[in-house]
């Protein structure tokens, strides 16, 4: 935990080019009948180049959602691959060696059909957001009008390994087979969160009066989990696969553990079991409505981009950061940019290893727990 001491001069820019937002500040994490009004909303304030920006967003958002439609032709076309070098390839003594392998690849065909249905209902329902967001007719619905035309988006590699970490994520952020690990990594800051700002009866003193904000917030988990110990909380991330992922989840589920998913049948290296790697998941293993406070002060929001690009000066009492720090190009930017953000009496509470991202790339600052703690020195009080 690192506690913030002065103030610095940076040249960091506050101006907010566009974002992303299921705002949550009146507990509008609303049940499965939602229409979808409040749950996305796009800011272009102070933006030079808005037509650009706006048709930036619309094809970025296309591909996202693309993606998610995209999973139920990939999955489909990959269990059919490994059926046909099975049959193909193998001689009939060989096969028989393996009896119960077809079968196997029957379950994972099957369980692929539920995770895209589970995928699929993501990306109608951002679509119908985003569309409503736009107040435009004029934007097309991704992916065709009916779900069979939607289905039928050809998979993209790249984007479709993307979908597969999101549906890992679901299980590490929104399942009950996910608490060891959250308990591991979210428990050390929430705690820590709650020993500085005790809960009191103090009207002045009130949790919702303090503004917490978590770059990198994935699915939204950590942020659910501060603000349902009544602080307010922003989070904020980078990528478009997580943010309509969280917006669905927090959004427009309408009871615990409503969607089934199998987020390991791709995991096809280093299985112990047929059954761990078949395994369905439960999410969420929480109704997000349920964890609101009652407090209407209380403020919640997910925002999408760089956070480095929407610095905003001396605005947050508390930065948490969660395996976040790491995936830094440089470092050091990150760190005089939470600085900046952070209130002067401030607190930057950090968990996660040193495990830079982009260690492989020549681009890449990665500094030693020892540089790390020289070059906090200079801007926090550790």
């Amino acid at each position: 935990m690192f506690k913030h001491s002065h103030s610095h001069d940076h040249s960091h820019s506050h101006s907010h080019s566009h974002s992303h937002s299921h705002d949550h500040s009146s507990h509008n994490c609303d049940d499965g009948d939602n229409d979808g009004d409040d749950d996305i909303s796009i800011d272009d304030q102070d933006n030079e180049d808005e037509e650009e920006t706006d048709e930036n967003e619309i094809k970025h958002f296309k591909t996202v959602v693309e993606a998610f439609f995209s999973y139920r032709q990939f999955a489909n076309n990959w269990a059919e691959h490994m059926r046909d070098y099975f049959n193909e390839r193998l001689t009939d003594n060989q096969r028989k060696l393996l009896p119960n392998y077809i079968n196997k690849l029957d379950a994972m065909k099957q369980a692929g059909v539920g995770n895209a249905n589970f995928l699929h209902r993501i990306g109608a329902e951002c679509n119908q957001v985003f569309q409503a967001e736009k107040s435009s007719s004029s934007i097309p619905q991704v992916g065709g009008q009916d779900k069979e035309q939607q289905d039928s988006c050809s998979p993209d590699p790249k984007n479709i390994d993307k979908v597969k970490s999101t549906l890992k994520q679901f299980a590490r952020e929104w399942s009950s087979e996910g608490k060891t690990e959250r308990d591991a990594t979210f428990l050390p800051i929430l705690e820590k969160l709650e020993q500085l700002f005790p809960q009191t009866d103090d009207p002045l003193r009130k949790r919702s009066a303090i503004k917490v904000y978590c770059p990198g917030a994935g699915l939204g988990r950590l942020c659910l989990e501060v603000v349902s110990r009544g602080f307010s909380c922003q989070g904020s991330e980078f990528s478009y696969f997580m943010l309509l992922a969280s917006s669905f989840i927090l959004n427009k589920v309408s009871k615990a553990n409503e969607f089934t998913i199998y987020p390991f049948i791709h995991q096809t290296v280093n299985v112990l079991r047929d059954v761990d790697q078949l395994r369905n998941i439960k999410v969420p293993d929480v109704y997000p409505l349920e964890m609101l406070p009652k407090d209407p002060d209380c403020e919640f929001s997910m925002v999408a981009g760089d956070f480095t690009k929407t610095v905003q000066s001396k605005h947050w009492d508390v930065v948490c950061t969660c395996f976040f720090i790491d995936t830094a190009r440089n470092i050091v930017e990150y760190i005089e940019c939470l600085a900046e953000m952070i209130k002067d009496g401030g607190y930057w509470i950090n968990f996660g290893p040193l495990l830079y991202h982009f260690a492989d790339h020549q681009d890449s600052i990665e500094l030693s727990y020892e540089q790390l703690r020289h070059k906090l020195s200079h801007v926090c009080c550790i």
